[in-house]
């Protein structure tokens, strides 16, 4: 999440938005927050764990879709 949010803060392919969204950084920067003290407990084991970074999933159908991270209106990110 850490890393996905670092690149949206460099402002990684919002050319492609054909807008400039005015709160997305103070967005990105208090949802960075949130996230970065968090530590994930160790009771209940992932079925699989979690993908590495070299399997990303791939998006299809669409050059790019956004989606809505954590339920926090106003916060979408691109996935390629």
């Amino acid at each position: 999440m850490l890393r996905a949010t670092a690149l949206a803060l460099s402002r990684h392919r919002w050319n492609e938005l054909g807008y400039d969204p005015p709160f997305a950084q103070n967005y990105l920067y208090r949802f960075k927050a949130m996230v970065e003290p968090f530590v994930p407990g160790d009771d209940m084991p992932l079925a699989g764990g979690f993908p590495g970074p070299d399997e990303r999933a791939m998006a299809g159908g669409s050059l790019a879709r956004e989606i809505t991270v954590g339920g926090m209106a106003g916060l979408d990110v691109l996935v390629p």
